[in-house]
Protein backbone atom coordinates (compact mmCIF):
# COMPACT_ATOMS: atom_id res chain seq x y z
CA UNK A 1 0.00 0.00 0.00
CA UNK A 2 2.29 2.48 -0.68
CA UNK A 3 1.43 3.99 -4.37
CA UNK A 4 -2.16 5.38 -3.12
CA UNK A 5 -0.67 9.20 -2.76
CA UNK A 6 -3.43 9.69 -0.15
CA UNK A 7 -2.86 12.74 1.86
CA UNK A 8 -4.81 12.07 5.36
CA UNK A 9 -5.85 14.69 8.08
CA UNK A 10 -5.41 12.25 11.32
CA UNK A 11 -7.90 14.18 14.11
CA UNK A 12 -7.28 13.59 17.86
CA UNK A 13 -8.98 15.13 20.71
CA UNK A 14 -5.86 14.81 22.50
CA UNK A 15 -4.42 16.43 26.14
CA UNK A 16 -2.99 13.35 27.02
CA UNK A 17 -1.20 10.78 25.19
CA UNK A 18 -2.63 7.34 25.70
CA UNK A 19 -3.63 4.81 23.73
CA UNK A 20 -5.19 5.96 20.44
CA UNK A 21 -2.06 8.52 19.65
CA UNK A 22 0.48 5.61 20.76
CA UNK A 23 -1.77 3.06 17.84
CA UNK A 24 -1.46 6.28 15.19
CA UNK A 25 2.17 6.72 16.20
CA UNK A 26 2.73 3.13 14.73
CA UNK A 27 0.48 3.30 12.14
CA UNK A 28 2.31 6.33 10.76
CA UNK A 29 5.45 4.94 11.27
CA UNK A 30 4.67 2.05 8.81
CA UNK A 31 4.20 4.56 6.06
CA UNK A 32 7.11 6.40 6.38
CA UNK A 33 8.80 6.58 3.20
CA UNK A 34 5.46 5.67 1.27
CA UNK A 35 3.94 8.76 -1.68
CA UNK A 36 0.77 9.16 1.26
CA UNK A 37 1.00 12.70 2.88
CA UNK A 38 0.07 12.58 6.81
CA UNK A 39 -1.02 15.04 9.17
CA UNK A 40 -1.93 15.39 12.67
CA UNK A 41 -4.56 17.83 14.36
CA UNK A 42 -5.32 17.57 17.44
CA UNK A 43 -7.88 19.87 19.91
CA UNK A 44 -5.74 20.22 23.03
CA UNK A 45 -1.98 20.74 23.52
CA UNK A 46 -0.65 16.99 24.66
CA UNK A 47 2.70 16.21 25.81
CA UNK A 48 4.75 13.69 23.81
CA UNK A 49 3.29 14.51 20.00
CA UNK A 50 7.19 15.45 19.50
CA UNK A 51 7.29 11.47 18.47
CA UNK A 52 4.16 12.52 15.88
CA UNK A 53 6.01 15.44 14.48
CA UNK A 54 8.93 13.20 13.54
CA UNK A 55 6.25 10.87 11.67
CA UNK A 56 3.96 13.26 9.65
CA UNK A 57 4.20 16.18 7.54
CA UNK A 58 2.36 18.84 10.42
CA UNK A 59 1.06 18.13 13.67
CA UNK A 60 -0.63 21.35 15.34
CA UNK A 61 -3.39 21.80 17.54
CA UNK A 62 -6.32 24.04 18.24
CA UNK A 63 -6.10 25.11 21.66
CA UNK A 64 -2.77 25.70 24.16
CA UNK A 65 -4.84 25.13 27.21
CA UNK A 66 -4.99 22.27 28.92
CA UNK A 67 -7.96 19.51 27.94
CA UNK A 68 -10.92 20.81 30.35
CA UNK A 69 -13.29 18.68 32.50
CA UNK A 70 -16.67 17.67 30.69
CA UNK A 71 -18.99 20.33 30.67
CA UNK A 72 -22.45 19.65 31.89
CA UNK A 73 -26.02 20.91 30.20
CA UNK A 74 -27.23 23.36 33.33
CA UNK A 75 -30.22 20.95 34.37
CA UNK A 76 -27.78 18.03 34.45
CA UNK A 77 -25.39 19.84 36.72
CA UNK A 78 -28.22 20.03 39.10
CA UNK A 79 -28.95 16.61 38.89
CA UNK A 80 -25.20 15.13 38.89
CA UNK A 81 -23.15 12.28 36.54
CA UNK A 82 -25.83 9.65 37.48
CA UNK A 83 -28.54 11.57 35.23
CA UNK A 84 -26.38 10.50 32.53
CA UNK A 85 -27.59 6.77 33.08
CA UNK A 86 -30.88 8.13 31.84
CA UNK A 87 -31.03 7.74 27.97
CA UNK A 88 -33.68 10.84 27.78
CA UNK A 89 -31.56 12.81 29.96
CA UNK A 90 -27.82 11.54 28.23
CA UNK A 91 -29.58 12.33 24.50
CA UNK A 92 -30.66 15.71 25.92
CA UNK A 93 -26.53 16.34 27.05
CA UNK A 94 -24.89 15.03 24.07
CA UNK A 95 -27.59 17.27 21.46
CA UNK A 96 -26.96 20.37 23.80
CA UNK A 97 -23.29 19.91 23.64
CA UNK A 98 -23.20 19.77 19.72
CA UNK A 99 -24.61 23.42 19.52
CA UNK A 100 -22.05 24.16 21.54
CA UNK A 101 -19.52 22.48 19.33
CA UNK A 102 -20.26 24.53 15.81
CA UNK A 103 -18.48 27.45 16.39
CA UNK A 104 -15.22 24.93 17.02
CA UNK A 105 -16.71 23.21 14.09
CA UNK A 106 -17.26 25.86 11.72
CA UNK A 107 -13.50 27.43 12.52
CA UNK A 108 -11.98 23.48 11.22
CA UNK A 109 -13.95 23.31 8.09
CA UNK A 110 -11.51 26.00 6.53
CA UNK A 111 -8.68 23.87 7.66
CA UNK A 112 -9.80 20.81 5.89
CA UNK A 113 -10.39 22.16 2.99
CA UNK A 114 -7.21 24.53 2.79
CA UNK A 115 -5.42 20.78 3.37
CA UNK A 116 -6.76 19.67 0.19
CA UNK A 117 -7.33 16.30 2.53
CA UNK A 118 -8.45 12.85 0.66
CA UNK A 119 -9.83 11.78 3.84
CA UNK A 120 -10.24 12.97 7.42
CA UNK A 121 -9.78 10.54 9.82
CA UNK A 122 -11.05 10.74 13.14
CA UNK A 123 -8.49 8.39 15.80
CA UNK A 124 -10.72 8.80 18.57
CA UNK A 125 -14.43 7.06 19.23
CA UNK A 126 -16.43 9.33 16.75
CA UNK A 127 -18.97 10.55 19.22
CA UNK A 128 -16.24 12.41 20.86
CA UNK A 129 -15.25 14.09 17.63
CA UNK A 130 -18.88 15.87 16.73
CA UNK A 131 -16.73 19.04 15.51
CA UNK A 132 -14.79 16.88 13.53
CA UNK A 133 -17.64 15.09 12.33
CA UNK A 134 -19.55 18.50 11.87
CA UNK A 135 -16.72 20.32 9.48
CA UNK A 136 -15.49 17.47 7.05
CA UNK A 137 -18.72 17.42 6.28
CA UNK A 138 -19.56 20.80 5.64
CA UNK A 139 -16.21 20.46 3.86
CA UNK A 140 -17.33 17.47 1.48
CA UNK A 141 -14.22 15.44 2.65
CA UNK A 142 -14.89 11.41 3.03
CA UNK A 143 -14.50 10.84 6.62
CA UNK A 144 -13.24 7.49 8.31
CA UNK A 145 -14.19 7.35 11.92
CA UNK A 146 -12.64 5.07 14.43
CA UNK A 147 -14.46 3.58 17.42
CA UNK A 148 -12.51 2.24 20.62
CA UNK A 149 -14.93 1.85 22.96
CA UNK A 150 -18.46 1.42 23.54
CA UNK A 151 -21.32 3.63 22.29
CA UNK A 152 -24.40 4.87 23.78
CA UNK A 153 -27.17 3.87 21.23
CA UNK A 154 -29.54 6.34 20.79
CA UNK A 155 -30.74 9.04 17.83
CA UNK A 156 -27.91 11.15 18.82
CA UNK A 157 -25.29 8.68 18.33
CA UNK A 158 -27.07 6.57 15.24
CA UNK A 159 -26.72 10.73 13.99
CA UNK A 160 -23.14 11.40 14.49
CA UNK A 161 -21.94 7.74 13.41
CA UNK A 162 -23.93 8.16 9.26
CA UNK A 163 -21.99 11.50 9.30
CA UNK A 164 -18.96 8.62 8.54
CA UNK A 165 -18.52 7.54 5.64
CA UNK A 166 -16.79 4.52 6.84
CA UNK A 167 -16.41 3.38 10.74
CA UNK A 168 -13.61 1.19 11.90
CA UNK A 169 -13.30 -0.60 15.16
CA UNK A 170 -9.97 -1.90 17.25
CA UNK A 171 -12.56 -4.59 18.35
CA UNK A 172 -14.67 -7.66 16.77
CA UNK A 173 -17.10 -7.32 19.53
CA UNK A 174 -17.13 -3.46 19.24
CA UNK A 175 -18.01 -3.80 15.45
CA UNK A 176 -20.52 -6.31 16.17
CA UNK A 177 -22.19 -3.87 18.75
CA UNK A 178 -22.05 -0.93 15.97
CA UNK A 179 -23.67 -3.28 13.61
CA UNK A 180 -26.42 -3.83 15.49
CA UNK A 181 -27.71 -0.08 15.09
CA UNK A 182 -28.34 -0.90 11.40
CA UNK A 183 -27.15 2.35 10.39
CA UNK A 184 -26.57 1.49 6.95
CA UNK A 185 -22.67 2.57 7.59
CA UNK A 186 -19.95 0.23 6.30
CA UNK A 187 -17.91 -1.25 9.04
CA UNK A 188 -14.58 -3.07 9.30
CA UNK A 189 -12.21 -4.38 12.42
CA UNK A 190 -9.15 -2.90 12.00
CA UNK A 191 -7.00 -4.14 14.61
CA UNK A 192 -4.30 -1.75 16.42
CA UNK A 193 -0.43 -1.31 14.80
CA UNK A 194 1.92 -2.53 17.52
CA UNK A 195 5.44 -2.27 17.15
CA UNK A 196 7.34 -2.46 20.62
CA UNK A 197 10.77 -0.92 20.36
CA UNK A 198 13.87 -3.40 21.43
CA UNK A 199 13.55 -3.52 25.26
CA UNK A 200 16.18 -1.77 27.26
CA UNK A 201 17.08 -3.29 30.41
CA UNK A 202 18.64 -0.89 32.09
CA UNK A 203 16.12 1.09 31.53
CA UNK A 204 13.54 -1.29 32.86
CA UNK A 205 15.46 -1.60 36.28
CA UNK A 206 15.85 2.07 36.47
CA UNK A 207 11.84 2.60 36.24
CA UNK A 208 11.56 -0.45 38.65
CA UNK A 209 14.22 0.54 41.15
CA UNK A 210 11.85 4.15 41.05
CA UNK A 211 8.53 2.20 41.70
CA UNK A 212 9.38 -0.62 44.28
CA UNK A 213 12.23 -2.06 46.33
CA UNK A 214 14.87 -4.25 45.49
CA UNK A 215 12.96 -8.10 45.65
CA UNK A 216 9.64 -6.69 45.72
CA UNK A 217 6.54 -7.63 43.26
CA UNK A 218 5.51 -5.07 41.02
CA UNK A 219 1.94 -4.76 39.76
CA UNK A 220 0.86 -1.81 37.30
CA UNK A 221 -1.32 -0.52 34.43
CA UNK A 222 -1.01 1.89 32.00
CA UNK A 223 -3.30 4.53 30.57
CA UNK A 224 -5.34 7.49 30.98
CA UNK A 225 -6.84 8.37 34.21
CA UNK A 226 -10.12 8.42 34.25
CA UNK A 227 -13.63 6.73 35.17
CA UNK A 228 -13.33 4.41 32.29
CA UNK A 229 -10.47 2.70 33.34
CA UNK A 230 -11.57 1.63 37.07
CA UNK A 231 -8.64 2.25 38.43
CA UNK A 232 -10.33 2.92 41.58
CA UNK A 233 -11.08 -1.11 42.21
CA UNK A 234 -7.38 -1.50 41.20
CA UNK A 235 -6.62 0.28 44.33
CA UNK A 236 -9.30 -1.68 46.47
CA UNK A 237 -8.02 -4.95 44.73
CA UNK A 238 -4.26 -3.51 46.10
CA UNK A 239 -5.48 -2.87 49.61
CA UNK A 240 -6.48 -6.63 49.54
CA UNK A 241 -3.06 -7.85 47.83
CA UNK A 242 -1.06 -6.04 50.03
CA UNK A 243 -2.61 -7.56 53.24
CA UNK A 244 -1.70 -11.02 52.21
CA UNK A 245 1.48 -9.95 50.34
CA UNK A 246 3.19 -7.20 52.09
CA UNK A 247 5.86 -8.00 49.40
CA UNK A 248 3.45 -6.40 46.31
CA UNK A 249 3.71 -3.08 45.26
CA UNK A 250 1.55 -1.23 43.04
CA UNK A 251 2.21 1.35 39.87
CA UNK A 252 -0.19 3.17 37.50
CA UNK A 253 1.51 5.31 34.78
CA UNK A 254 -0.69 7.82 33.16
CA UNK A 255 -2.20 11.62 33.57
CA UNK A 256 -5.62 12.36 33.50
CA UNK A 257 -8.65 14.20 35.91
CA UNK A 258 -9.38 11.40 38.49
CA UNK A 259 -5.78 12.00 39.47
CA UNK A 260 -6.40 14.09 42.63
CA UNK A 261 -10.00 11.37 43.55
CA UNK A 262 -6.77 8.46 43.28
CA UNK A 263 -4.41 10.42 45.26
CA UNK A 264 -6.98 10.57 48.17
CA UNK A 265 -7.78 7.03 47.85
CA UNK A 266 -4.42 5.63 47.74
CA UNK A 267 -3.83 7.62 50.88
CA UNK A 268 -7.27 6.56 52.50
CA UNK A 269 -6.08 3.09 52.15
CA UNK A 270 -3.70 3.66 53.66
CA UNK A 271 -1.31 2.85 50.53
CA UNK A 272 0.90 5.70 50.29
CA UNK A 273 4.39 4.11 49.36
CA UNK A 274 2.84 1.14 47.62
CA UNK A 275 0.31 2.32 45.38
CA UNK A 276 2.30 5.05 42.65
CA UNK A 277 0.83 7.11 40.24
CA UNK A 278 4.17 8.25 38.25
CA UNK A 279 2.54 10.28 35.73
CA UNK A 280 2.85 10.26 31.58
CA UNK A 281 5.60 8.11 30.82
CA UNK A 282 7.05 8.22 27.44
CA UNK A 283 8.36 5.57 27.48
CA UNK A 284 5.69 2.71 27.78
CA UNK A 285 8.13 -0.05 26.86
CA UNK A 286 10.43 0.30 29.60
CA UNK A 287 7.36 0.64 32.27
CA UNK A 288 5.67 -2.41 31.16
CA UNK A 289 9.20 -4.44 31.42
CA UNK A 290 9.34 -3.50 34.96
CA UNK A 291 6.24 -4.86 35.48
CA UNK A 292 5.80 -8.41 36.81
CA UNK A 293 2.40 -8.64 36.44
CA UNK A 294 -0.52 -6.35 34.28
CA UNK A 295 -3.69 -5.40 34.76
CA UNK A 296 -6.29 -3.78 32.83
CA UNK A 297 -8.87 -2.65 35.59
CA UNK A 298 -11.12 -1.17 32.63
CA UNK A 299 -14.94 -0.28 33.08
CA UNK A 300 -15.67 -0.40 29.53
CA UNK A 301 -13.19 -0.47 26.13
CA UNK A 302 -12.60 -1.29 22.96
CA UNK A 303 -9.00 -3.48 23.05
CA UNK A 304 -7.04 -1.95 25.44
CA UNK A 305 -3.05 -1.44 23.66
CA UNK A 306 -1.35 -1.91 26.93
CA UNK A 307 -3.00 -5.47 27.06
CA UNK A 308 -1.96 -6.21 23.88
CA UNK A 309 1.83 -4.83 24.55
CA UNK A 310 2.05 -6.61 27.51
CA UNK A 311 1.28 -10.15 26.16
CA UNK A 312 3.44 -9.33 23.60
CA UNK A 313 6.48 -8.36 26.78
CA UNK A 314 5.54 -11.42 28.12
CA UNK A 315 4.05 -10.09 31.53
CA UNK A 316 0.85 -12.28 32.91
CA UNK A 317 -2.04 -10.09 31.92
CA UNK A 318 -5.42 -10.03 34.37
CA UNK A 319 -8.29 -7.97 32.55
CA UNK A 320 -12.01 -6.92 32.86
CA UNK A 321 -13.66 -8.95 30.95
CA UNK A 322 -15.23 -6.02 28.90
CA UNK A 323 -15.33 -5.37 25.30
CA UNK A 324 -12.68 -6.75 22.85
CA UNK A 325 -10.50 -7.57 25.91
CA UNK A 326 -11.35 -11.61 25.63
CA UNK A 327 -10.01 -11.26 22.08
CA UNK A 328 -6.77 -11.08 23.36
CA UNK A 329 -7.16 -12.41 26.80
CA UNK A 330 -8.37 -15.87 26.55
CA UNK A 331 -9.13 -17.37 30.10
CA UNK A 332 -6.13 -20.20 30.64
CA UNK A 333 -5.02 -19.97 27.55
CA UNK A 334 -3.41 -16.53 27.53
CA UNK A 335 -4.47 -14.64 30.73
CA UNK A 336 -7.16 -14.03 33.08
CA UNK A 337 -10.36 -12.65 32.93
CA UNK A 338 -12.59 -11.22 35.89
CA UNK A 339 -15.58 -9.55 36.46
CA UNK A 340 -15.59 -5.68 35.60
CA UNK A 341 -15.95 -3.34 39.18
CA UNK A 342 -15.28 -6.19 41.32
CA UNK A 343 -12.00 -5.62 43.45
CA UNK A 344 -12.32 -8.69 45.00
CA UNK A 345 -12.08 -10.47 42.12
CA UNK A 346 -9.17 -8.47 40.83
CA UNK A 347 -7.39 -8.88 43.91
CA UNK A 348 -7.87 -12.80 43.99
CA UNK A 349 -6.94 -13.12 40.03
CA UNK A 350 -3.86 -10.82 40.92
CA UNK A 351 -3.07 -13.11 43.55
CA UNK A 352 -2.83 -15.84 41.30
CA UNK A 353 -1.25 -14.54 38.84
CA UNK A 354 2.20 -13.75 41.38
CA UNK A 355 1.77 -17.80 42.37
CA UNK A 356 0.61 -19.16 39.14
CA UNK A 357 0.29 -23.42 38.94
CA UNK A 358 2.28 -25.23 36.71
CA UNK A 359 2.30 -24.22 32.81
CA UNK A 360 2.63 -20.40 33.76
CA UNK A 361 5.01 -20.67 30.80
CA UNK A 362 3.24 -22.37 28.17
CA UNK A 363 0.21 -19.09 29.48
CA UNK A 364 2.90 -16.84 28.14
CA UNK A 365 4.25 -18.19 24.91
CA UNK A 366 0.44 -18.57 24.03
CA UNK A 367 -0.06 -15.25 25.08
CA UNK A 368 3.07 -13.71 22.81
CA UNK A 369 1.42 -15.53 20.00
CA UNK A 370 -1.88 -14.15 20.42
CA UNK A 371 -1.31 -10.71 20.65
CA UNK A 372 1.50 -10.67 17.63
CA UNK A 373 -1.30 -11.69 15.56
CA UNK A 374 -3.60 -9.18 16.60
CA UNK A 375 -0.80 -6.35 16.70
CA UNK A 376 0.23 -7.09 12.95
CA UNK A 377 1.92 -3.74 11.78
CA UNK A 378 2.63 -4.07 8.69
CA UNK A 379 -0.39 -6.07 7.78
CA UNK A 380 -2.58 -3.76 10.24
CA UNK A 381 -1.43 -0.94 8.25
CA UNK A 382 -2.48 -1.78 4.90
CA UNK A 383 -5.83 -3.14 6.18
CA UNK A 384 -6.55 0.42 7.68
CA UNK A 385 -5.11 2.09 4.30
CA UNK A 386 -8.00 -0.06 2.14
CA UNK A 387 -10.34 1.53 4.38
CA UNK A 388 -9.53 5.06 4.18
CA UNK A 389 -8.86 4.28 -0.20
CA UNK A 390 -12.76 2.82 -0.18
CA UNK A 391 -14.07 5.65 1.89
CA UNK A 392 -12.05 8.24 -0.58
CA UNK A 393 -13.43 6.53 -3.49
CA UNK A 394 -16.73 5.10 -2.37
CA UNK A 395 -17.25 10.04 -1.62
CA UNK A 396 -15.39 10.60 -5.48
CA UNK A 397 -17.68 8.03 -7.19
CA UNK A 398 -21.06 9.45 -5.61
CA UNK A 399 -20.22 12.49 -6.64
CA UNK A 400 -19.71 11.76 -10.23
CA UNK A 401 -23.04 9.96 -10.04
CA UNK A 402 -24.65 12.77 -8.75
CA UNK A 403 -22.90 15.08 -11.57
CA UNK A 404 -23.98 12.52 -14.46
CA UNK A 405 -27.80 12.84 -13.66
CA UNK A 406 -27.29 16.48 -12.82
Amino acid sequence: MRGDGLRVLHVEVGGSYGGSLRALEVYLAQRAGSDQEHDVLLYYATAGTEKLERLARRVWWLRDRRRPRVTRAPVLKRLGRRALRVPALAEVEAWTALVADIPLARRMGPMLRAGAYDVVHVNNTFVYQVPTLLAARWAGIPLVAHGRNPVRGGPFARTMMRMADWVVTDSDALRRALERWNAGVPMSTCYNCVDLPRTDDGRAQAVRAGLAPPRATLVGSVGRLDEQKGYEYLVGAARRVVDQRPDVYFAVAGEGPSRPALERLVAESGLDGRFRLPGFVDDVTSFLSALDVFVSSSLWEGLPLAIVEAMLLGRPVVATDVGGSPEAVIPGRTGTLVPARDADALAEAILGSLDPPGGAALVVRHAKQRAAALADPAGNADAFDRVLLQAAGARSRRRVLAASSA
